[in-house]
């Protein structure tokens, strides 16, 4: 009789662990899956914004490169009325030096970018105007974090800060970048700032900028881009380009930036891989299952030693409904104990996953 007790509190204890230990393995992982495919989703009219991007072709490869000219935005803005607006950031990196007064430091989290980044990016401003914030030159807008840094308690709006040795004026503070956004940065630079010349401006060979388009709902989005890859091609033939490399343009999702352009060169977003998290959801959905077919099992072998309890209550009136409401009751009563333990267990785990990760899922 102990014998029997005992393999039976073993087989309880055995199903809830086996369920708990699946299912917090399913929610870890479903949880990093969920948190890669909420880039950028936080952006009003996001389904209509589309980043240019080049396909290079040699002898040796084909290359994704996220860099373009300057004058693609200029080209579209003004060829296609189904382009609303265009958005242009230049690719520039490495350490700048910030000074206000006797603070000094070297931030590395910069963008220099057009008047039209907030209206594709609308980020929350805590002060400042949107609209004219970077629209002339020597103007930048920081963050709520770089303005408590290099100002404290006042209002910096208005107030000069020294980017190596230039004076730019604060024009706006921004609330923090969102986790969930393809762009980092601690401030942004305004385009005009480099006073670059309307001839470079202009050009159809110097790869260096991240360009953005805004169409209109319902564009023809393949046909927009068969007829802006003939017009390039018509240019670059114009030029007397003598590479024979190939040198296509190609559109791409905003929500798609982030999980699918891993292998893209020149490339400054965050990114993830679209293959990693197609596989971690399979592997989720694998564990699972495996989780499911051990407590079937062990609810199997549980039935067999309660065979003589079903006869015994078959003689004394249990029908065959009481006994299935029974079994079945006790069967949700085990998923949701092991559901309530798998998801104690996620919540402890969470640091260490966010440690690993570099994410902040909560």
């Amino acid at each position: 009789m102990v014998n029997k007790k005992y393999y039976a509190k073993k087989l309880f204890k055995g199903r809830i662990a086996s369920l708990a230990i699946g299912l917090t393995g399913c929610f870890a992982i479903a949880l990093f899956v969920w948190d890669e495919l909420q880039y950028d989703k936080f952006i009003k009219d996001g389904e209509n914004i589309y980043r240019i991007n080049t396909k290079h072709t040699d002898n040796l490869a084909t290359t994704n490169v996220a860099v373009v000219p300057p004058v693609f935005a200029t080209y579209m803005q003004q060829q296609y009325p189904e382009v609303e607006n265009t958005l242009r950031i230049m690719l520039a990196s490495g350490k700048m030096l910030l000074e206000v007064g006797n603070k000094k430091n070297y931030e590395e989290k910069w963008l220099i970018t057009e008047g039209s980044f907030f209206s594709f990016f609308p980020l929350r401003f805590v002060k400042g105007e949107p609209t004219t914030a970077l629209t002339t030159p020597n103007s930048i807008v920081i963050t709520d974090d770089l303005a408590k840094k290099y100002f404290g308690s006042q209002d910096p709006v208005g107030k000069i800060i020294k980017i190596d040795k230039e004076n730019y004026a604060v024009k706006g503070v921004l609330a923090n970048v969102p986790e969930h956004f393809h762009l980092d940065f601690d401030f942004l630079i305004s385009l005009p700032s480099l006073k670059l010349p309307k001839e470079r401006m202009e050009s159809w060979q110097w790869n260096q900028f991240f360009t953005y388009i805004k169409v209109k709902p319902g564009t023809n989005m393949d046909q927009l881009q068969k007829k802006f890859s003939g017009s390039v091609q018509k240019e670059r033939a114009s030029i007397k380009d003598k590479s024979a490399d190939s040198y296509e343009p190609f559109f791409q999702k905003l929500k798609y930036i982030h999980l699918q352009s891993a292998d893209f060169r020149y490339d400054i977003a965050k990114r993830g891989n679209e293959t990693y998290v197609k596989a971690l959801s399979m592997i989720a959905l694998f564990v699972l299952l495996i989780a499911c077919f051990n407590f079937i099992n062990l609810s199997t072998a549980r039935s067999f030693r309660r065979a003589r309890e079903i006869g015994v209550r078959k003689v004394v009136g249990a029908d065959r409904h009481q006994l299935l409401v029974q079994f079945t009751g006790e069967s949700v009563l085990l998923s949701v104990l092991s559901m309530m333990i798998a998801t104690g267990i996620t919540i402890l785990l969470l640091p260490l996953l966010n440690n690993f990760t570099g994410k902040a899922i909560s």
